[in-house]
C-alpha cells in the first residue's frame, strides 16, 4: 500500500513495468474467458443501474494491462455477483488463473477454479454498494450488529485506503462523494445496551435453572429405569436404584449451592454494571465505545475508561435510505501478496495501475 507521497515514483515504476509488458502481451494473457454474472433480477428496482455500472467495472478492470498480462501466462476471468435490497450491491472480482485451471477445447477454466489450491496467481475485486465490505469481524448481537473500527492507513490515488476493522491485512480503497464513510462509530451507550442484553440473558438462564424441569432426576425416574432394567439384570437394577437413590440429595444439594453460588455472582455484576452505567454522564455515554466495557474482570466491571479493548464501527443507519438507483460506493479490495510471493510486485502494481478516475466517474 502506497500513500500520495510515492506516488510519483510508483507510477513511472508502473509506466516502466507496463512498457516492459507491451511486447510480452501475446505470450503472457492467453484469453479472457466471458464474464460469469449471478443473482441479477431486472425487476428489482436499482437493478438495471448496477448492472451497467457492474458491468463497466469489469471493463475498467480488464483494461488494466498490468493486470491481465500477469506474473505469468494467465487467464483472464471477470465473476460478478448481485445482491442486497433492491439488488443495489455487486461484487466484481477479475481474477488470473494460471495454467493449472485451464481447459483444452478454447477459452475455459476449470469449474473448481476458485476452490484454491494455487490454481489463480491474484485478482482485483470490487464491491458497489456495499457498506458490509468496509467491515468485518462480527460483534454485538442481532440488536446491535457491530465490527472492530475501520482505521484510515494513506491513500492511492486521491482516494483514501482503510484497514478494514484495524486489519493492516486486508487494505481497501474506498471511492464515495465527498469523501462519505459509510460506517458510524458505537457509542459507549450503545455498547453498554449490548452488555446489558447479555447480563439479562444470563439472568434469565440462571431463573430457568432454578426451576423445576422434567428432565431433573427424582425418585420416580429412578424407579422406571429400575422396572425397564429389572428382567434382563435383576441384581444389577437393585443396585443401580440403591446407589442412585443414594445419591440423590447430594446432587439436588449440590444444584442449589451453584445456583445460589451463580445467583450471588450475577446480582453483584448487576449491581456493580448498574452503578457505572449510572456514574456515566450524556456526554460519556455518546461518546465512542469498545467492545470491552461493560464486562467483568476479577476486579469488576471493566470501564471504557480502562478497557484496552478496540473501538467498534456499525453501518451508519442513513445508508438504508439511499436511493437504490444510484451508485453510491466503490470499494477497491487490494489485499497484498506476502512480499516474498513471486506474484507480489506483479499484484501491487497492478493494484497501482487500475484506473481509479474511470472507477470514480461511475459514481456521478
Amino acid at each position: 500500500m502506497l500513500t500520495t507521497t510515492r506516488m510519483s515514483a510508483l507510477h513511472v515504476l508502473v509506466a516502466g513495468l507496463m512498457l516492459g509488458l507491451a511486447h510480452e502481451a501475446h505470450a503472457q494473457l492467453d484469453c479472457i474467458v466471458p464474464t460469469r454474472e449471478e443473482g441479477f433480477d431486472a425487476s428489482q428496482r436499482g437493478a438495471s443501474s448496477v448492472r451497467r455500472a457492474a458491468l463497466a467495472v469489469a471493463s475498467i478492470v480488464q483494461k488494466n494491462a498490468v493486470f491481465i498480462q500477469g506474473n505469468k501466462p494467465v487467464r483472464v476471468r471477470t465473476s460478478i455477483s448481485y445482491w442486497g435490497n433492491d439488488y443495489a450491491e455487486a461484487s466484481v472480482i477479475t481474477t488470473a488463473y494460471n495454467q493449472k485451471a485451464w481447459l483444452s477445447g478454447g477459452c475455459a477454466i476449470s469449474k473448481f477454479a476458485d476452490r484454491g489450491g494455487g490454481l489463480s496467481d491474484g485478482s482485483i475485486a470490487i464491491y458497489i454498494n456495499n457498506p458490509d465490505s468496509m467491515l468485518a469481524g462480527q460483534l454485538g448481537d442481532q440488536v446491535l450488529r457491530a465490527h472492530a473500527a475501520t482505521l484510515r492507513r494513506g491513500s492511492m490515488a486521491g482516494h483514501p485506503v482503510y484497514a478494514v476493522s484495524g486489519n493492516d491485512a486486508n487494505p481497501r480503497v474506498l471511492l464515495s462523494r465527498a469523501g462519505y464513510e459509510p460506517w458510524v462509530p458505537v457509542t459507549l451507550a450503545e455498547v453498554l445496551d449490548w452488555r446489558e442484553r447479555e447480563l439479562a440473558s444470563r439472568e434469565a438462564d440462571l431463573r430457568r435453572a432454578q426451576q423445576p424441569s422434567p428432565n431433573d432426576l427424582n425418585e420416580e425416574k429412578i424407579q422406571k429405569m429400575y422396572e425397564g432394567m429389572k428382567p434382563f439384570d435383576p441384581a444389577g437394577a437393585e443396585k443401580m436404584r440403591n446407589d442412585m437413590l443414594r445419591m440423590l440429595p447430594k446432587l439436588r444439594s449440590d444444584a442449589a449451592a451453584q445456583n445460589a453460588e451463580g445467583g450471588a455472582l450475577l446480582a453483584r455484576y448487576r449491581a456493580e454494571f448498574n452503578a457505572y452505567r449510572a456514574s456515566l454522564t450524556p456526554a460519556q455515554l455518546a461518546a465512542p465505545g469498545n467492545h470491552q466495557a461493560g464486562t467483568f474482570s476479577r476486579e469488576g466491571v471493566v470501564r471504557a475508561d480502562r478497557s484496552q479493548g478496540g473501538l467498534m464501527s456499525r453501518v451508519d443507519p442513513a445508508y438504508a435510505s439511499r436511493e437504490p438507483s444510484r451508485i453510491h460506493l466503490l470499494v477497491v479490495g487490494i489485499s497484498p501478496h506476502p512480499k516474498a510471493s513471486p506474484q507480489y510486485a506483479w499484484a501491487q502494481a497492478s493494484y497501482e495501475a487500475l484506473d481509479y478516475t474511470a472507477l470514480a466517474a461511475l459514481l456521478d
